[in-house]
């Protein structure tokens, strides 16, 4: 049976800062996103954040969907 998950990463201010999600396929990176902000913005850190999460999520949701 194939496993689903994603992995949410803080990225280097030096790239950029925010976050890089990794969409993993059985241990196998899958696609992902990277989701910018400025690391002194915490506002702008959680914004980034929750997109990262919610774009996992969905991954997540629509592959459940397509095994069923």
């Amino acid at each position: 049976m194939t496993t689903y998950r994603y992995e949410i990463e803080p990225r280097s201010a030096v790239l950029g800062g925010g976050w890089r999600l990794r969409l993993m396929r059985d241990d196998q990176e899958a696609g992902g996103g990277v989701f910018p902000a400025d690391p002194a913005d915490k506002v702008a850190m959680d914004d980034a954040y929750a997109d990262a999460l919610c774009e996992g999520e969905g991954w997540l949701a629509s592959r459940s969907v397509g095994d069923a």
